[in-house]
């Protein structure tokens, strides 16, 4: 295996939107030293609280961020532990600080022990600006960079995407940012700094939305900005949700869709043989999703996923089962290319499935150890 950053040392004084840099960094070979102060970081001790119910999911979520680290206490109140830093500094190529985390107000003296290092802070709005200093939250970043917005249906509020998504969009960003920038220290020996705004990553991450203002003055909705056919959303089955889509400009799907249930005998196939379903701008409308909604699920409920996503193989029609989180577990694909690995796990001390590289190469480098990280 080619381990890419095999040798870079790295000291993560990260807590929440950074822990994920490191991790990325780790599993491509580095050596990612995590530097916690006495008492440990907000999210050591949110993994290790006496209350029970916040304290599980927690542990997940601090040794999946977390894996592959080591970490060493640091009183960097103390001198002793300012000089214990320093030397570690004089060797590293790459330290993360973050916002409320350990030095992030230190900058300059972090950049005087370590002026051939590339330095990343981390934080919801960047180091300078208006917003420098606001509160925020994976609930509020979500929102300010745009994606709660997107999010859901049109008739209900925005949403708030599930699990840590603006740690896990920040982290990748500042790693790319981040080894860019190292790129050029290992070549040149210079020095960087690099200031990661979580709500600028979100913002990017946008799919074209940006670009949609930039070219059309379109703000983009949930929903497909209202444009999306009846046929196109989730619908119910017997044991869950599938999707379909079967708009008139997918005339295969279509046709096949309403042939299969002519063929049942099913009083469905009574409406959507009907001539308004083929007025391409009728079927936009709210009342005909209402209509089709009503009319398709009274045929899928009789049916089970697996039933009808086979049917829809056959017929050709874009159909599939909605998956569960749990359902990504046993997906044979991901069994057969044995994506997930078995990890002991340092806190919780057990084993789980960690999922494998979140990217593909050419060649192998990615590689996932137990994290280190003392009691």
């Amino acid at each position: 295996m080619n381990s890419p950053f095999e040798g870079v040392q790295i000291l993560d004084l990260t807590w929440d939107l950074g822990r994920y840099v490191g991790r990325l960094f780790g599993d491509l070979g580095a050596q990612v030293t995590r530097i916690e102060p006495p008492g440990g970081l907000p999210d050591r001790r949110a993994a290790t609280a006496a209350d029970a119910t916040q304290r599980e999911p927690a542990i997940y979520e601090f040794e999946f961020l977390n894996a592959g680290k080591d970490s060493l206490t640091l009183d960097l109140a103390s001198a002793e532990g300012r000089a214990a830093f320093a030397s570690l500094a004089h060797d590293a190529k790459v330290i993360l600080l973050e916002r409320g985390g350990p030095l992030y107000d230190e900058l300059a003296w972090v950049k005087q022990q370590a002026p051939s290092a590339v330095v990343t802070s981390v934080s919801p709005f960047g180091r300078s600006g208006p917003w420098a200093d606001a509160p925020a939250n994976d609930l509020t970043l979500q929102a300010a960079g745009g994606i709660a917005w997107l999010s859901g249906r049109v008739s209900d509020a925005p949403l708030r995407l599930p699990g840590v998504q603006a740690t896990m969009i920040t982290g990748a960003y500042a790693a790319t940012a981040t080894s860019l920038a190292l790129y050029d220290t290992l070549a040149s020996g210079r020095g960087h700094e690099v200031d990661v705004s979580a709500q600028e990553c979100i913002a990017h991450s946008l799919q074209n939305s940006i670009q949609m203002w930039d070219f059309e003055k379109k703000v983009s909705m949930r929903g497909g900005e209202g444009t999306r056919d009846a046929s196109e959303d989730m619908f119910a089955c017997r044991d869950g949700l599938i999707f379909l889509a079967a708009p008139r400009s997918l005339g295969v799907s279509w046709n096949a869709l309403v042939a299969w249930i002519v063929e049942t005998g099913h009083a469905a196939g009574d409406e959507l043989t009907k001539e308004r379903w083929s007025d391409r701008v009728w079927r936009l409308t709210g009342e005909a999703k209402r209509i089709f909604r009503e009319t398709l699920e009274s045929f899928t409920r009789q049916y089970t996923q697996e039933e009808l996503t086979q049917e829809a193989l056959k017929r050709r029609i874009v159909m599939g089962p909605v998956a569960k989180v749990s359902d990504v577990l046993e997906d044979p694909q991901l069994k057969h290319r044995a994506y997930f690995e078995r990890l002991e796990l340092n806190v919780a001390g057990v084993p789980v499935r960690f999922p494998g590289a979140p990217y593909r190469m050419s060649e192998p480098v990615w590689g996932i150890r137990s994290a280190q990280l003392g009691d």
